[in-house]
């Protein structure tokens, strides 16, 4: 990865960001279709924040778990991005996200959407940009 990550959203002068380190994973089917969670209707790469004292690698298996419901083989970070958003409930944040490839252990309760289609799906513009940045799937 290059030092200089790609940057999505504003960051407006004079407005607080709370700065929001986060794990994502990027998981693939037998059919090449990328795993998707639909939380709030809102679509999302399976993975959140870190919470204090956890490495990137500790946050990803605990959110796949809350979110999917399922182990995690995690594999190799691949990109990172930051990105300044607006929760739904008004909270401004800056979101430095890793994105590592992954496998889940057991059944998920993701949703898998064939890549295209997911990338016009999630909400955040970081994780649209990796799913077109990304090597196509694993056969």
């Amino acid at each position: 990865m290059s030092a200089a990550l790609p940057v999505f959203g504003a960051k407006f002068p004079g407005v607080e960001y709370r700065l929001r380190p986060g794990a994502y994973a990027l998981v693939y089917d037998a059919r090449g279709h990328v795993a998707l969670v639909h939380e709030d209707g809102d679509w999302y790469l399976p993975g959140g924040g870190l919470e204090v004292g956890e490495t990137a690698e500790q946050a990803l298996v605990r959110e796949v778990d809350e979110e999917c419901g399922c182990g995690v083989e995690l594999g190799a970070e691949f990109a990172a991005a930051i990105e300044f958003l607006e929760t739904r409930s008004g909270r401004k944040l800056e979101v430095h996200a890793r994105y590592f490839r992954a496998r889940f252990t057991g059944p998920s309760r993701a949703e898998f959407l064939p890549l295209a289609e997911a990338a016009r799906r999630v909400r955040r513009q970081a994780d649209a940009w990796v799913l077109h940045a990304a090597a196509p799937a694993p056969r």
